[in-house]
């Protein structure tokens, strides 16, 4: 079989993405951070390297047909690091590149778009990146294409993810919803788009199996368009708790968590938790589901009835 390299081996989609190759009989390099703690499969090859401060070495590519390209930073970070870790990265990947690859799949982001409120947008629409998290992720595309066409590249925009792994965030919204202390944010008809990490996996696995147009952009997305309150409602149904009624504006909600920072508490959402909850998105993945063969298979109930189990779980061990 392939040997296949990955970056970000050891992240939350980086991790479950090896285990998934290593199943299905692919060989593995998993490229990680030097000294980090990460656990990988033992039928893995660990390659320690950085890619936010050089070129991984002409090396590291002996006898690999296909690239999965998972590092990066996400969440509220300096601009300097979330450039060195969304775009110097993708650079310092792609500089040694060998032509002779078959494929390399670079995971990108819906935040490249910006916010096209009350549109679904496809992959013709322009990328903005509006927020830091987006316009770094929207460079590291454009240093991509800077290797195009004689490097076999695809871009899959990733959605939301949630799922096992991703309780990040996810977590606090469930508490909050539990002692009924969550609230709308804003007027709540926001649409969100979510993405379950099985269905990640299965888009990396069909982008790296299927040919394509160099430089070819997919977003990876949920086919369902929840709204924020919808979601609110579906999690406090699975909760059995009541749903949220009371609104509060994202304004309101910052300078509250920044008053519990004053007090010294940690806070439970960052600005970038609220900007996520708040914008209204939806995409089309028609391009992805005729082209890669991918479709959405966990629908969002299911996904979130299992996130609730997991933070149930959890409790019940705290």
């Amino acid at each position: 079989m392939a040997l296949i390299l990955v970056t970000g081996a050891n992240g939350k989609i980086g991790s479950r993405l090896v285990a998934a190759l290593l199943s299905k009989g692919y060989k593995v390099r998993a490229v990680v951070r030097p000294g980090s703690k990460g656990k990988l499969p033992k039928a893995a090859e660990k390659y320690e390297h950085d890619l936010s401060i050089a070129p991984l070495p002409k090396e590291a590519f002996k006898g690999v047909q296909r690239v999965a390209h998972l590092a990066g930073l996400v969440g509220s970070h300096s601009r300097s690091a979330l450039e060195a870790a969304n775009a110097v990265a993708v650079n310092s990947l792609l500089y040694n590149c060998p032509l002779s690859l078959q494929r390399i799949v670079l995971a990108s982001s819906i935040s490249v778009y910006g916010e096209y409120r009350g549109k679904l947008v496809d992959e013709s629409f322009k990328a903005m990146g509006e927020s830091p998290y987006g316009k770094s992720k929207l460079l590291g595309e454009n240093e991509a294409r800077n290797f195009c066409p004689r490097l076999p590249i695809t871009f899959l925009r990733i959605a939301m993810v949630y799922g096992p792994g991703f309780s990040e965030g996810y977590s606090t919204v469930l508490r909050y919803l539990t002692e009924g202390k969550m609230k709308i944010i804003g007027n709540g008809k926001n649409r969100m788009p979510l993405v379950y990490i099985d269905d990640v996996v299965r888009a990396f696995l069909l982008a790296l199996s299927r040919p394509t147009s160099p430089c070819r952009e997919y977003n990876i997305c949920g086919e369902e368009k929840f709204t924020q309150e919808q979601l609110l409602k579906l999690a406090s149904s699975c909760l059995g708790v009541p749903a949220p009624t009371k609104h509060i504006t994202p304004a309101a909600l910052q300078a509250l968590l920044s008053f519990s920072g004053i007090l010294g508490k940690k806070a439970s959402l960052d600005p970038e938790n609220i900007r996520q909850l708040t914008l209204d998105r939806a995409y089309s993945c028609k391009r992805a589901e005729k082209e890669l063969g991918w479709k959405q298979k966990v629908k969002l109930k299911d996904g979130v009835r299992e996130m609730v189990r997991i933070y149930k779980g959890k409790k019940a061990v705290e």
